[in-house]
């Protein structure tokens, strides 16, 4: 009998050790752990490291992690989160491709608007503008908040700062491209910083302002 039992365990390890990952930890802040299987003890995650579909992941006060599965998606561990990567795997194949799209829309809208800086209005209320020093283009010929600036942070995946920047940017000129395409940043930060309420408020206002936007066809899905 005990042989049995510990034919069973050795097989059981044998199958964990060569089982294959189904994604990595590509990115990670703060303080992330990982176990390979419910029966082990947590251990100080480190990045690239793979993951399997046994094993689970934890985030510890203002850390981040972000898994990349083996066909390319990306899933957001926010902070304080315990979650079997199982489960994650399976979140984040019940809806696969916005997040992939919503980056490419975003680029998208990044490259023209650095081709066509001169194109400066956008939005619906385009017979709104009318050039006073309050309007739309006075505000873009000499912005006060510029795009590069908030990307400088936004590249470095300091969402704070570069959510900061992009608000200012829509403030400065509401219905401009740069406003346009800091709505989908704002979108995509605020999707990964799991704040739902900023979330929906910026995804309201680019139906609303911008109903034409390439990126409409990539937004997160409603709850």
């Amino acid at each position: 009998m005990k042989k049995y039992i510990i034919t069973i365990i050795l097989t059981a390890i044998v199958l964990f050790l060569f089982a294959d990952s189904v994604g990595k930890i590509r990115f990670m802040v703060g303080e992330i752990q990982y176990k390979a299987s419910p029966n082990l003890t947590y251990k100080k995650a480190t990045l690239n490291m793979e993951v399997h579909s046994e094993g689970f992941i934890k985030t510890g006060p203002d850390s981040k992690a972000e898994i990349q599965w083996a066909n390319g998606n990306v899933s957001i561990i926010n902070a304080n989160t315990e979650i079997r990567i199982s489960k994650l795997q399976a979140e984040a194949s019940s809806n696969p491709n916005y997040r992939n799209k919503l980056w490419d829309r975003m680029n998208t809208l990044r490259v023209q608007s650095n081709k066509n800086q001169a194109n400066n209005v956008a939005g619906i209320r385009r017979e709104e503008v009318e050039v006073f020093p309050e309007s739309q283009l006075y505000w873009y010929s000499e912005p006060k908040y510029k795009r590069e600036e908030a990307f400088t942070y936004f590249d470095a995946k300091d969402y704070q700062q570069a959510a900061e920047l992009f608000e200012k940017i829509i403030e400065q000129a509401p219905l401009s491209k740069d406003a346009e395409l800091s709505h989908t940043c704002l979108i995509i930060i605020y999707d990964q910083l799991g704040d739902s309420i900023k979330l929906k408020q910026h995804i309201k206002q680019l139906k609303e302002d911008f109903p034409d936007s390439s990126a409409l066809d990539s937004l997160p899905p409603e709850e």
